[in-house]
């Protein structure tokens, strides 16, 4: 397997990259948007293809590189289905599992630094943003953090995880760069020991200053997406009504199969996840490129109006998107398959 830490000094976060080999598909965890040459240089390195770029969460010390990694790459942008944020490509939830190439990544719900925070499992790591650092954790006393909710999250999630499982944390700021979890579950002075109202009390007492950027990267993070949209014209967005009355679309899924298999799909679609969507525009015998009426949807409409982006730059001019996706389809009582 190929894997890198990052660092980046200002904001003391680590950042990940991953894939199974030279020349595969890459994903990245909590990018900063001042790296982000430093990773495309590092994926140009090996020959890599970064396909998924996740965030535990919505930053408030740095800004995220989400957004740039998704222009340069046409990577899917990944968070939480909790976050308040403009636009992503997939809103992840408890118990998801996302496939880069041979690796799987498991989603593990971990409220308490804030409200949308998630962590990643892969194999014997756990990749845990602000909820576990080392030898200490995440404050909770903003983006609707909750210190009783953090206790749990370390200690109902990340510890039932195996001992020897190896903590990947967000940050750092004492010169650590890795750790496991038996070794936080007895030598982490924030919860080893400790009963849930102690560690409230301990949270309730850090005083902390906000961080230095929070009033720049929150903003930011949570829109870092706004420019959506540019390309698209009126008729270019559809609603569920407006899909149904078309005669013959080509009716295009962007999800990943595991959400197809989960929520069921639009009678008559393609299944053409976000990652693939490039090697299909680009490939003239393709179904997307023969002069049908083309519809993108996804989950919600995020991926979609991506999708229809892509697709204007690669000159289709015949193409739409379905707002509010299959779930806004489902609501409105349409059938799927």
């Amino acid at each position: 397997m190929i894997f890198k830490q990052f660092f980046d000094q200002t904001s003391s976060t680590f950042t990940y990259l991953l894939a199974t080999s030279r020349g595969a598909e890459a994903l990245i965890i909590d990018p900063v948007l001042d790296r982000v040459h430093e990773y495309l240089q590092f994926l140009g390195e090996n020959n890599l293809r970064l396909v998924v770029a996740l965030d535990t969460h919505v930053h408030a010390d740095h800004k995220t590189g989400l957004g740039k990694l998704r222009k340069l790459t046409r990577c899917m942008t990944c968070m939480s289905s909790n976050a308040a944020v403009s636009t992503i490509s997939r809103r992840l939830r408890d118990g998801d599992i996302i496939s880069v190439g041979e690796i799987e990544i498991k989603v593990l719900d971990t409220p308490g630094h804030t409200d949308d925070s998630l962590c990643f499992y892969i194999d014997d790591m756990v990749f845990t943003g602000d909820t576990l650092f080392i030898r200490g954790n995440g404050r909770s006393d903003f983006q609707n953090g909750n210190a009783g909710e953090l206790f749990d999250s370390i200690t109902q999630k990340l510890f039932t995880l195996p001992g020897e499982t190896v903590v990947w944390p967000g940050h750092d700021y004492k010169g650590e760069h890795i750790s496991t979890i038996k070794k936080e579950k007895k030598h982490n002075p924030r919860v080893s020991g400790k009963s849930r109202n102690e560690f409230i009390e301990i949270m309730d007492d850090l005083d902390l200053p906000n961080p230095q950027l929070m009033d720049v990267a929150v903003p930011y993070n949570q829109g870092f997406s706004d420019n959506l949209g540019a390309l698209m014209g009126e008729a270019m967005v559809l609603n569920c009504e407006q899909v149904e009355s078309l005669d013959d679309p080509l009716l295009i899924d962007l999800r990943d199969q595991d959400e197809a298999d989960h929520s069921g799909v639009i009678k008559g679609s393609i299944l053409i996840p976000l990652r693939d969507l490039d090697s299909a525009l680009e490939d003239p015998k393709h179904i997307i490129n023969q002069g049908r009426d083309v519809v993108f949807y996804c989950a919600h409409g995020e991926r979609s109006a991506l999708g229809l982006e892509f697709a204007l730059e690669n000159g289709l001019k015949n193409a739409k998107h379905m707002v509010g996706g299959i779930h806004a389809w489902i609501d409105e009582g349409r059938d799927v398959s």
